[in-house]
């Protein structure tokens, strides 16, 4: 069974999103924590594409999120994390801990 406009367009756009998920996610997250953000996201692509390709109903909104799903895991594991370009993005963006510990001083000296 080919896949529809709407399902191409939410796969192509998962495989970009994860730099993007990497911008809000924190290296001191849970893995299950980033699982459920990841798969918020892909919530919001397949509706969000199924919605602009005039699709917007039952069936094609689920394979939707569920290409858009795929495409965010198997992008990350395949490409953004052996990179190291999402893991750099977490820590590049992280709001806790020190980020550049190596740089400061240690204490007392």
């Amino acid at each position: 069974m080919p896949l529809s406009n709407a399902e191409l367009w939410a796969a192509a756009l998962g495989y970009v999103l994860p730099p993007v998920i990497a911008i809000v996610a924190q290296p001191r997250w849970s893995g299950a924590v980033k699982g459920l953000f990841m798969l918020v996201v892909a919530v919001a692509d397949g509706l969000g594409t199924a919605y602009f390709n005039d699709q917007f109903h039952g069936k094609s909104i689920v394979t939707c999120m569920l290409a858009a799903a795929i495409a965010i895991g198997v992008a990350y594991h395949t490409v953004w994390r052996p990179s190291g370009i999402a893991p750099g993005i977490e820590r590049a963006t992280s709001t806790g801990g020190p980020r550049h510990a190596a740089a400061e001083p240690p204490a007392g000296a």
